[in-house]
C-alpha cells in the first residue's frame, strides 16, 4: 500500500467523521490536512520515515502513525450531544 492510501484508509478507520482533504509530501514528512463535523481544518505532520515503515509492515510502526492522525483528527471532529443529558 502506499503512503497516501495508507493515511487515507487509517484515518477512514479511526474517525469516520473525518475527510482528508489534502495530502502534501514534503522532503522530510508528510502534511495531512484533514477536515470534519466542526467545519476546522486541521494539518499534522508525519515523518517520512514513520509513514514509510507504516507502510511496509503492521504493528507499532502502524499504531503510531494511527494515534498521531487520531490526535490530529480529534482536533475536527465536534462531538454532538444527543439530549439524553
Amino acid at each position: 500500500m502506499d503512503a497516501r492510501a495508507l493515511i487515507e484508509d487509517l484515518v477512514q478507520k479511526i474517525a469516520p467523521n473525518t475527510t482528508v482533504v489534502g495530502i502534501a509530501e514534503e522532503p522530510e514528512n508528510y502534511r495531512v490536512t484533514v477536515t470534519g463535523t466542526s467545519g476546522v481544518v486541521a494539518d499534522c505532520e508525519l515523518p517520512r520515515d514513520a509513514v514509510e515503515a507504516a507502510t511496509r509492515r503492521w504493528g507499532l510502526a502502524r499504531a503510531r502513525l494511527a494515534a498521531t492522525l487520531k490526535r490530529c483528527a480529534d482536533a475536527v471532529d465536534a462531538r454532538i450531544p444527543d439530549g439524553r443529558g
